[in-house]
Order: C-alpha cells, then structure tokens, then sequence
C-alpha cells in the first residue's frame, strides 16, 4: 500500500526513521547528521519499566531504503561488522529499519549474536512492519509528511476520539476497521426493526463479516424481526457519510424511524468509530480548544 518510492534520498529515509521511532515512544538520543556514521544512522533508547525499576536499552539503528532496487539488506554488503558497531557505541542491541526486508542471513548472523550473548537483542523493521503501523491510528501526520501520495489513496485511521474506538465483528470480534485495509466491501451494517403502521421501531443496529452475517440473521429471523444493511465500504465515502447522517436525522425528525435506547447507543457508536475513518485527526491546537469550550457549557 505504501510507496517507499516517494523517499528519494538516505537523509530523508534517517529523518523518517527519526520521527517513526519517536512516535513509537523511543527517546532519540543521537539524530541523524550528514557526514561519516560510523556505522550508524541512529542511537535510540527505550525506557523498559518494570513494577518497581525501570531501566533504559540502548539501540543502534541502521536505516535502508532500497525500495527502487527492491533488494535485501545483507549482512556481507549492507551490514557489515554488526558486532563491533554495537559495542563501538556501547548500545545493547541492533536495530535495522528497512522499506524492503532482511537476507536471511542477515537474520541468522543476527540471531547467532543473541544467541552466543554477544548482543541482548535485535529487531528488524522491515517495509510490511512499518506499513502495518502507518496504516492504523495515530500515524496519518507522517504519511502526509513523507509519503503524501500513498496517503491520498490509504485513507489511514485518525485519531478523532481521545481514544482509538474499534467497531468490532458482533460475531467473530475483529476489528472491522483494520480489516478495510486487507478487503473492501467485506463487512456490513445491520438494522433489526419491526414495522409498526408507518413507522420503523430499530430494535439493534450493529456490525459484522459479511461471512458472519447470515449466521446471525438466521438467528434474528427467528425471533420475528426483519433486518436489512448497508455495506460499511460505502458509507465511510465521505459524500455518502454525510448523506446517511442527514438521512437518519432527517427520518427521526419526520417521525418515520424510532430507536430503542439500545439501538440509539449503537448508532452513536458505530457512527464515532466510523468518523475515523472519514475524518481528519484533531490536533493538540483544537483539544484545547475543545477543552475550553467545555468549560464554558
């Protein structure tokens, strides 16, 4: 989904590397700068917190971008001397961070060292590792920053709530949200209602597989309510998102539609979990904004 393309130069790979880990909540102890390494892009510590000490790691980080070639980063050629870089800069473990994938000998020569205790660990992250983070929420401001045009076509999660609010499978319990990223079209929203003269009476509103689906109307089918769906793809299309809010209050004005206090709640929450996804992130500026204003109603 992500094009690593979009980052042309080393320089730009190490500042995204910078930022990720950041984000990622690493302390970046030696940044990038131009010139001679020695062997290493970055120096990055993680606080590990146990229940009453904390103590801190020391990470060396390589970085490499070889999207246009689509190599491996080898341990012959690209990481050389992994050994002596750590211990030249008293870190703990080796970090690399790739937008293609390790040789397997790179993970080999990697694991014999954690192996043999010559380092306390490694960790690899590769293109599909740093993609699965940057497509869930929290992490749009360095798609828009380093890869803009993958940005326009993922659509990533936003942090629109406090909080991420995952809409799960009613059957299975996935999160149907991160499951957009693998399929579209794969998952609906069902209504359970009666009619009563004119009027709708939504009895649940709630979300599911299209694979669990007719698992549970079946069931619903039996206690003699209708049920109908709209398909969670369309609706998070920003056009049609502002439609079926409109349409809803619109009905509910116009007295065709009611809503046990259940199915109400529901509503509410599918359609905060689903803003998400349609909506821009709220930033730090506006959550204090939003903050005051409370303050004052």
């Amino acid at each position: 989904m992500i094009n690593y393309k979009e980052i042309t130069d080393g320089e730009s790979w190490e500042l995204f590397t910078r930022d990720f880990l950041n984000d990622l909540g690493f302390l970046i102890e030696n940044p990038p700068s131009r010139g001679a390494d020695g062997g290493k892009d970055l120096i990055v510590t993680e606080i590990i917190k146990g229940k009453i000490h904390q103590s801190e790691f020391r990470w060396l980080v390589s970085c490499k971008n070889y999207a246009i070639s689509n190599k491996s980063v080898n341990e012959n050629d690209d990481e050389k001397n992994i050994l002596e870089r750590v211990k030249s800069y008293k870190a703990d473990g080796f970090m690399g961070f790739y937008s293609t994938i390790a040789s397997s000998g790179l993970g080999s020569r990697l694991s014999e060292l954690k192996k043999l205790k010559e380092i306390k660990d490694f960790q690899i992250f590769d293109g599909k590792r740093i993609e699965n983070y940057l497509t869930t929420v929290g992490y749009s401001h360095l798609l828009i920053r380093y890869f803009p045009e993958s940005y326009k076509i993922i659509k990533p999660l936003e942090l629109v709530l406090e909080k991420y609010q995952p809409l799960l499978c009613k059957e299975c319990g996935k999160d149907l949200l991160i499951e957009l990223y693998k399929s579209e079209h794969n998952a609906n929203i069902v209504y359970v209602y009666k009619r009563d003269s004119q009027k709708m009476m939504y009895e649940e509103i709630y979300c599911c597989c299209k694979k669990c689906d007719r698992k549970i109307r079946n069931k619903i089918y039996n206690r003699d309510y209708t049920t109908s769906w709209r398909d969670m793809s369309d609706i998070i299309i920003p056009l049609e998102f502002l439609n079926y809010m409109f349409a809803t209050m619109n009905r509910i004005k116009d007295g065709d539609d009611s809503y046990t206090d259940k199915a109400y709640r529901q509503e509410q929450n599918i359609l905060m979990a689903l803003s998400q996804k349609v909506l821009r992130s709220t930033t730090i500026k506006e959550r204090k904004r939003l903050q005051y204003l409370a303050g004052l109603f």
